[in-house]
Parts: structure tokens; C-alpha cells; sequence
């Protein structure tokens, strides 16, 4: 999740440039991930399409994380 959010806010910031890959910090690191790929995307966000596509993602994850 927190790759698919961070290639999304790198393609609406930069449409040009290949998105840089985000690591694989482990399971211990992911909700840190997952908030600053987050943060990225919602600095990048214009309108109100791309932020329901977002929240769209986020509850997604939610619900295959099952919380």
C-alpha cells in the first residue's frame, strides 16, 4: 500500500519522471511507510476526484489489513 501511495503522489507531482522506488523497510517500519506516502499524496492532491481515488486506496488497504 504504502508504494502504490507513494508511485501515485511521485506520477501526479512529476508526470514525467519515473517514480522512484519506495524500500522495503520490513513489517516494523510499514505504518511509517504508509504515513509518509500518505502525507506525499495529500500534498500532491488537486481535486476532489484524486482525493475520493485516495481515500478509495486507503480503505482498501484497511480492509485487506483488517482493522
Amino acid at each position: 500500500m504504502a508504494r502504490e501511495l507513494s508511485r501515485r503522489a511521485q506520477l501526479m507531482e512529476d508526470p514525467g519522471r519515473e517514480p522512484r522506488e519506495m524500500p522495503d523497510a520490513g513489517m516494523f517500519a510499514a505504518a511509517d511507510q504508509i504515513l509518509v506516502a500518505a502525507h506525499d499524496l495529500a500534498v500532491v492532491v488537486r481535486s476532489e476526484d484524486q482525493v475520493a481515488e485516495a481515500v478509495r486506496l486507503v480503505e482498501e488497504a484497511r480492509q485487506r489489513a483488517g482493522v
